[in-house]
């Protein structure tokens, strides 16, 4: 085993199943990793579409964007260790977006509520947990010792906080307007 250096890495008590094992756990992550970012952007695609107001649609819309971008990202984490990526998971996550989708519209019908704050809401909470995800990813690469994978994460991650704040601010700016005048924006 070689660093990116091509300098020989000396791991004691590692030999080579125990690594395979440990690629193995961290494609399982990235496949966990897939379906969150997948069905985070479909999420995403599916909400701008929803929303009225000129600049939350376009910033939903550039945040779409860079959801593609991300998702296509974990690919190279697939090949960093090794492993292929998971069409599978891809495909489960988009349908989870879609399930998100439906469960914010439950979630609005039976508050009362206008407009598409809830999906607002559900994005916000879906950015959260791929931020997560991405961090735990970010975690794998550092006990590997595979810089390649921070080197990937950590711009992701600085992406997804930005995001965050930005989805927070929406929904909490929009729920006044959707919960005590009913107004959909």
């Amino acid at each position: 085993m070689t660093d990116s250096t091509q300098n020989p890495v000396v791991l004691v008590e590692l030999d080579e199943a125990n690594w395979n094992r440990f690629l193995d756990r961290a494609a399982r992550w990235f496949d966990n990793l897939l379906v969150v970012q997948s069905s985070y952007r479909q999420l995403l695609e599916d909400t701008a579409g929803k929303i009225a107001e000129f600049h939350i649609r376009a910033y939903l819309q550039e945040m779409a964007e860079q959801a593609k971008a991300h998702e296509q990202q974990i690919d190279r984490l697939y090949h960093i260790i090794g492993r292929d990526p998971s069409t599978i998971r891809q495909g489960l996550g988009t349908l989870l977006g879609k399930a998100d989708q439906v469960v914010g519209d439950l979630m609005a019908a039976s508050s009362g509520l206008a407009g598409p704050w809830q999906d607002l809401h559900q994005l916000y909470l879906s950015c959260t947990n791929t931020l997560s995800a991405f961090g735990v990813a970010e975690q794998l690469g550092l006990a590997l010792g595979l810089p390649e994978i921070i080197d990937i994460t950590f711009p992701v991650q600085l992406d997804k906080g930005r995001d965050q704040r930005l989805l927070q601010e929406f929904a909490l700016e929009m729920a006044g307007l959707s919960i005590l005048y009913r107004q959909a924006f």
